[in-house]
Order: structure tokens, then sequence, then C-alpha cells
């Protein structure tokens, strides 16, 4: 079998992390979605084990034109993924996952005056408490079969009413003889009224905070008695509290997990419609050469000054539509002390791609820059990268109507991108972080600027005093608020305090 080139080239520098992969045909449907420990080892199987293949795999595997990778932190983050993305998409090869299973919670009933315990799919009943998601029951189930022996609770659904007038225990049931459970000290049986509402409710109460948050009371306890039975060489006794110990710290890590297991799917789904917004942005800019690969990093630039005084330029920097702000730089412009946007922007683009033989986060080129500007600004982009014979697809945005311009053949053009669209959003929020980037470094210098000045004007402030006042206080009112005790551990002079004072 004959496998395109280019699609053996993506299996065989395909990551070695967990996560998910995703087949396509040659139609861009998508034919099978999984997921793996280790997606290099798990997608290369498939090629290299095609004779020997399952035939329903290998009519799939046939098929296969082209792969996408998501990598996720762990194996349970993939298993959820990809259960997410089978939802989605439905695949046609994925038929396990294609019923729309959900994942495993813990219903605690509230309504019930001696509530059940129940393992569900969907959270339909509003009246009751819910512990999960799981997505594999069985260790639940052997956690439960322990908490039961500490804390007995019914399983069954006999309607079981206490009646408040008459105080006494109306039950609605053919057999009013307790089940086998309770003579396995399994149940208290409040079917037959052998446990109170009060203390009934005790034990479901205990099981809830183990599952919210006094887990590690009852794993602690555990320990202990395991520990004992190995001292006492009971180690069949020994070797049953160790399987338990197992089962309830699994419990323990989920519920750990599962506070963050919405954020984390929100996350993960939050990072799917960056990459698919960055995709939809490169489509509708239509630059030849621009194509989509992992790790498709946007440069954007901004200026910021006041009347030219002291002028910034930043750079931050967006992989596959996230921020990374270890990759963001700023520049404080030397060459003009007049507004001059362009020029300025001249200047920092000179900088970082002269950094880019020192600095080792510069000399990766950027696949996208956006430029904060008009046509003005973008030209002044574009003659530099010229100069540095770089072609690197530059657009400018510019701010009064958000319109975006790009430069063909020495011609402008207007790109129009929907308003509210995922794309245009994402240029925005980029352009926004890239502006506020800038004024930020801009305010710090100015403000250093304005405390320069004033600190000049006191009696016995010289350089070195001034230097160490804005390292401790930071700005003249921080200096201005501090104590004369403070001002001392800085300033020895305590004449020169007085005058600060007396100056701030």
């Amino acid at each position: 079998m004959n496998f395109p080139k280019k699609l053996l080239i993506k299996i065989e520098n395909s990551p070695n992390l967990p996560g998910c992969y995703i087949y396509k045909d040659i139609n861009k449907n998508i034919l099978y979605i999984g997921k793996a420990i280790n997606i290099k080892n798990r997608t290369k199987s498939y090629f290299k084990n095609y004779k020997i293949l399952d035939p329903k795999i290998s009519v799939m595997v046939k098929q296969i034109n082209d792969v996408e990778f998501v990598t996720t932190d762990s194996e349970l983050e993939a298993l959820i993924l990809e259960t997410n993305l089978i939802k989605k998409y439905k695949p046609k090869y994925n038929r396990l996952m294609k019923d729309d299973k959900n994942y495993a919670w813990l219903m605690i009933t509230k309504s019930d005056d001696f509530p059940r315990l129940e393992i569900i799919r969907n959270k339909k009943n509003t009246k009751a408490d819910y512990f999960g998601p799981y997505v594999n029951i069985k260790p639940i189930k052997r956690a439960l079969k322990s908490l039961r022996k500490i804390f007995p609770y019914r399983s069954c659904k006999r309607k079981i009413k206490l009646e408040k007038k008459v105080k006494k225990l109306i039950f609605y049931s053919s057999n009013k003889k307790p089940c086998l459970y309770y003579y396995l000290n399994l149940c208290n049986a409040p079917c037959n009224n052998k446990v109170s509402k009060n203390n009934y409710r005790k034990n479901i109460n205990n099981i809830k905070r183990f599952f919210r948050s006094r887990k590690f009371q009852i794993i602690k306890e555990l320990k202990k008695e395991m520990q004992q039975y190995s001292k006492n060489k009971k180690y069949e006794e020994a070797s049953m509290i160790r399987d338990k110990l197992e089962d309830l710290t699994y419990i323990a890590q989920r519920i750990k997990v599962e506070q963050d297991m919405d954020e984390k799917l929100w996350k993960i789904k939050k990072d799917l419609n960056r990459i698919e917004s960055t995709k939809k942005l490169i489509s509708k800019l239509k630059f030849k050469k621009l194509k989509y690969k992992k790790s498709f990093r946007i440069e954007c630039y901004d200026i910021s000054n006041i009347s030219g005084k002291n002028a910034t330029g930043s750079m931050v920097v967006f992989v596959d539509g996230k921020n990374k702000k270890k990759h963001y730089r700023k520049f404080k412009i030397k060459t003009k002390n007049e507004p001059d946007d362009f020029l300025m922007l001249k200047e920092v683009f000179k900088r970082r791609f002269k950094m880019k033989n020192s600095d080792r986060s510069f000399r990766i080129i950027s696949d996208l820059i956006i430029v904060d500007g008009g046509k003005g600004q973008l030209s002044s982009v574009i003659e530099i990268l010229n100069n540095y014979k770089l072609k690197i697809p530059t657009i400018g945005l510019a701010k009064k109507e958000e319109e975006i311009f790009k430069l063909v053949n020495d011609k402008f053009e207007k790109i129009k991108l929907k308003k509210g669209s995922n794309e245009l959003f994402l240029i925005q929020r980029i352009r926004d972080e890239a502006h506020r980037f800038a004024i930020k470094y801009h305010r710090l210098l100015r403000n250093k600027s304005q405390i320069k000045s004033v600190l000049n004007d006191i009696p016995g402030v010289g350089d070195t005093i001034r230097k160490k006042l804005l390292k401790a206080f930071g700005s003249s009112e921080n200096i201005k608020k501090a104590s004369v005790k403070e001002l001392q551990a800085i300033v020895k002079n305590i004449n020169t305090v007085k005058n600060i004072k007396k100056f701030l």
C-alpha cells in the first residue's frame, strides 16, 4: 500500500506525547479519532503493521490522506478530549463511542427521607447531589463497596417515607423483610425501621464528606490499620486493606481532578477554537505561501508615546492563537524624540532582526506579522523586511474602522473580515495585547522620568540615591508615602531624608 508522502512525513514527525490523533480522508472528512499515551508510537503502528491489521481497520487506513494531532498533559485528558471530539464530529469508524455515552456520575438523592446512591450517566434528577465525572466506573464501584462496609446504605429502590404525623415508618413494598444486604452488614434496613432517619443520614453525610473534602481522614485510618496488620504479620488482611486504599486513593485523586475538570475541558476546547480561528484567518488573508502548521507564530507590533516623549515599542507573540509572554519584547525608542510612528517602527524592526543573531527566542521567524496601524506603518515595516530579504506575510490593522491591509505588488489590498467573526476577534485580541504591553512600558518610563525630574530638585539626592529610591519604592507617590524610618533604610543621611519629606 502506497500512502501519501506528506502523510508519512507527518506521522514520522508526530509528537512523543499523550493526546489525540485525527485521521482524515482526501476530502478532509474525519475518518477516525483516537487517543494515545504516545501519539507517535500509536500512529506509526497503523502503517508499520498495516498487513496484519484487522480487516475493518485496514479498510479505514486505506482511506487516510491526512492526520492532525492535539497534545494533552496526560492520558486522562487525552481520553476526555477524545470523547468530546467523537461526540462533536461522529467519525465513521468510531463505533464504540458513537452512542453519545456520557461520563459516569455518583448520584445521591436529596428528596428521599433515606437517600439512595446510584451511578448514572445523565444528570436528570435536579433534587440530587452529584460527584464526578468519572471516566472509568469500576474503581468507583469498588471504592463504594469499601465505603459501604464503613457506612452502610441502601441500594434498593423501595419507596420508603417517614410519615411525620404519627412518627412511624410507612413503606411501599410487597416485601417488608430486610434484604440480604442487611445480613451482610452493608445496609441498615431503613425499610424495616432498623435505623432512624438521623442515623441513616449520618452515614450518607460521611460518604458525601469523603467525596468533598474529608476523604483523606478515612485513607489515614486505613493506612494505620494496614500497618498494624502488617506489623502483626497478618499479610492477607493487610493486602485487602491495601486494595481498598488503592481504590480510595484513586477516588481521592479523581475528586481532586474533577474540581478542575470543567476548567480543563474548557481550556482544551478553547485551544481548539484558537487553532480553528487561526486557520480561518490564514484562509481569509489569502497569502500564497501562508499555510497553517503546528506552532503557527504571529508577531504583533505597536508604538506608544506622547508627543514623541518616552516612546516605546512592543512586540507580542501568539502561537496557535495563544499568547506566549516569554517571547514578548519591549523597546525603548532611541532615535527619535518627536512623534513619528513610521521611523519608530523602523527602529523596532531593525533591532528585532539584529537580535535574531544573538537572542535564541528571536531566531524563530514569524509566520505572520501584524502591525498596529494603516498603510503608512505597513509600508515602513515592509521596507525593513525587504532590506533583510525577509518575505514574511505582513498586514496592518487600522484602528478607526478596524480595516486590514496587505501590500501586494506595490499595491494596497483591503481585506474584509466579517464583524464578530472569530478570525477578526483573534486579530483584535492580538493587537490589543500589543497596545497594552506598549502602554505599560511607556507609563513606566514616563513615571521614572517624572520621578527623576522631581528628585533632581531635592538637595542631597544625586544619581546613586535616586536610583536606590526608585528601586526601593518604584514611584514618587510611594516615596512620598514612605515613613522616615523606611527612607532611612535607603538613605542614611537624616538631613537628606528630611529634605525628601519636605520637598515631596
